[in-house]
């Protein structure tokens, strides 16, 4: 196996969930709130996924129901329901992700930390889903109360580096200085610190 994390926009994505149950539940509860349309197929379906904003089909899952779709899941517990999805989705060129056979899916839901802009994502490849949600907490904890301030101030000054620092190395130098500082102190740097800083790479 070989992943590598990436960001999607998963707004009106159709995705396929086999299966109705606990760990199916949190899959669409995850998809569903990212904006992603889920279809939950399966015989049964606990209550809580009834009340999600999912499409449900009460029947066993075929390879029909992966037409149109762009991601899918099986957490049926069944062996052969999730050998089917596997081979069908490699076949269609679709990321699959199985809740029973971590080793055969090609897609992944890594542990999750959301504060304002910023997205920490951590994954131990399935190996250890508890240390996934630990180091996520762990590096969420280093996040200062003040990151979407700090990050606008970032995009602005990407700009204003490339408008008055010439060699593109030392804009990294400024933009990673500015960073650092308000990262340390927790703050924004003021547009007189800004200035000065700027001086600097400008000699």
């Amino acid at each position: 196996m070989s992943f590598y994390p990436v960001m999607l926009d998963w707004e009106g994505m159709p995705c396929l969930i086999a299966g109705g149950g606990k760990i199916a539940l949190h899959k669409a509860e995850v998809l569903c709130s990212n904006g992603a349309d889920v279809t939950v197929v399966a015989p049964e379906i606990c209550e809580e996924m009834r009340k999600l904003p999912v499409r449900i089909i009460e029947r066993p899952v075929t390879a029909n129901d992966l037409d149109g779709m762009r991601f899918a899941v099986d957490a049926t517990g069944s062996s052969e329901a999730q050998e089917m999805l596997s081979s069908e989705c490699r076949f269609r060129k679709i990321p699959f992700n199985s809740a029973c056979r971590v080793d055969d899916g090609t897609a992944m839901f890594p542990a999750v930390s959301r504060s304002g802009k910023t997205v920490i994502a951590v994954s131990t490849i399935g190996a250890s889903p508890a240390a996934s949600a630990y180091l996520r907490d762990e590096l969420a904890g280093h996040i200062p109360d003040e990151i979407d301030g700090i990050l606008d101030v970032m995009a602005e000054l990407r700009p204003l580096s490339r408008e008055h620092i010439a060699v593109q190395s030392d804009r990294r130098l400024f933009l990673r200085r500015c960073l650092s500082m308000m990262l340390k102190e927790k703050r924004k740097l003021a547009d007189s610190e800004i200035t000065e800083i700027l001086q600097e790479f400008k000699k």
